[in-house]
């Protein structure tokens, strides 16, 4: 019995904590309002809405880079189509970083990454670690590592 009522109290601290953040949520997007407000004209939704269709707008362009990239990449090392699918726990967090990488050279590792990991048989097998990697290299950093990887064995123990 005392556990069942230790539940309804942790059950309850959470009801009210998730209350609090929603409740921080609205207070800071009130805020941004605010501040939108201050440099245009119109009515608040009106800025809002614009500062939205310019984010989708972007992020649309984003995506339709990312599907051409892919397909070349599919063209470039003759693969017609996928023939292995990738799991959705993997496939959302995947497309949805590489949707929101504004850096052309690490968008293209995206797109080799889910290519890769789509044909049959190829060594690699997508993992979490993957995205969470890549999802956090920046330009200079994904350029260091493509060096390194080209090199043999023999020029980095010699470098």
């Amino acid at each position: 019995m005392t556990d069942e009522i230790e539940v309804v109290n942790e059950s309850a601290k959470a009801v009210q904590e998730t209350a609090k953040t929603t409740g921080k949520a609205i207070d800071a997007s009130r805020e941004f309002g605010g501040f939108i407000s201050q440099f245009i004209s119109g009515s608040l939704e009106h800025g809002i809405g614009i500062f939205e269709d310019k984010l989708k707008y972007m992020r649309w362009e984003r995506q339709v880079r990312f599907m051409q990239r892919a397909n070349e990449y599919k063209k470039e090392i003759s693969i017609q189509a996928s023939t292995k699918q990738i799991p959705l726990k993997f496939a959302i967090p995947l497309l949805e970083a590489a949707s929101l990488e504004d850096d052309d050279y690490l968008q293209n590792l995206w797109a080799k990454l889910l290519v890769n990991s789509t044909i049959e048989g190829n060594e690699i097998n997508l993992n979490r670690s993957y995205i969470d990697i890549l999802e956090r290299l920046s330009h200079l950093e994904a350029r260091i590592i493509s060096v390194i990887y080209a090199l043999s064995e023999d020029e980095i123990k010699n470098k």
